[in-house]
């Protein structure tokens, strides 16, 4: 370990395959156990409820939150400073099995219900939602949806990609789901709290190593995704 190595509180919550609080395992918790290795650091990694992170990076209580798009917390109290990308966040269309049809624009949905996580906001959509042209039908998670969609009860969802690839390999139920076309997709990095500006560069490099190597790559399709 170096000598200028230093310990890091991280914020996880419950989100599978990126953070899996169950054996604490997952996409994210295996990029920082490399990161640990090839930086020297220590990533000291706790799960809260999704709506704790923000409060306890903003009181200063945490580091570093992973997975995160700049444009998503321009409006917090301490927005924070971004590492380069390490993957990306992709949003697709999934299909009950032989309901498939291309996406290229949200209009292509118009006069279909189209289950969405409640609470997200989908501002590409949310024209045609509010014109009454796309009917929004919510399910609490991801999780929901895949598991509606597969008992035919939506013909249509739009969920994270990294999620639906994971739960397909992981449910034999959803084999026959097919993934259609791409609805948003946003470089994620790690939001780091604006103390540790000077870290960065080392951060940064290390990112860029693990890249470099295949070593993201393979973490990834550990989990069964491919983006």
């Amino acid at each position: 370990m170096s000598a200028n190595a230093a310990t890091f509180e991280v914020g996880f919550y419950n989100y599978p395959p990126m953070m899996i609080e169950q054996g604490k395992t997952g996409i994210y918790q295996d990029i920082f156990d490399e990161l640990g290795v090839l930086m020297g650091d220590t990533f000291s990694v706790q799960y809260y409820p999704y709506p704790r992170i923000g409060l306890l990076f903003n009181g200063g209580q945490l580091d570093i939150e992973p997975g995160v798009y700049p444009g998503w917390v321009h409006g917090q109290a301490t927005p924070g400073v971004f590492s380069v990308p390490f993957g990306k966040v992709v949003d697709v269309m999934v299909f009950a099995p032989g309901k498939a049809f291309p996406v290229s624009r949200p209009e292509d949905l118009r006069g279909k219900s189209v289950g969405l996580v409640r609470g997200y906001a989908y501002p590409d959509l949310r024209p045609l939602i509010e014109a009454g042209q796309i009917d929004r039908r919510n399910g609490l998670n991801e999780a929901q949806l895949l598991e509606m969609l597969a008992k035919s009860r939506f013909e249509q969802i739009v969920v994270n990609k990294a999620i639906a690839q994971y739960s397909q390999a992981k449910n034999p139920e959803y084999s026959l789901l097919e993934i259609g076309d791409v609805m948003s997709s946003f470089d994620v990095s790690m939001r780091v709290h604006p103390r540790h500006e000077v870290w960065l560069d080392k951060l940064d490099a290390a990112i860029l190593e693990l890249k470099r190597r295949g070593v993201m790559d393979r973490i990834y399709a550990k989990y069964a995704v491919r983006l």
